[in-house]
């Protein structure tokens, strides 16, 4: 499929991709900190199923 078309069919899709995208950011930034950040964390993995049923 030309993955142009992919964002016609799903406009959300975007959008999901572009918030998984900066969680792993984040994460990876917290990871070379030697940080962590439980709110976040359990907001990310609360919310992660809700976006990826679209």
């Amino acid at each position: 499929m030309n993955p142009e078309h992919k964002e016609t069919m799903n406009p959300d899709h975007t959008k999901n991709n572009e918030f998984y995208t900066n969680c792993i950011e984040y994460f990876e930034f917290l990871r070379k900190k030697g940080t962590m950040d439980y709110d976040f964390e359990d907001e990310y993995y609360f919310t992660m199923p809700a976006i990826s049923n679209h």
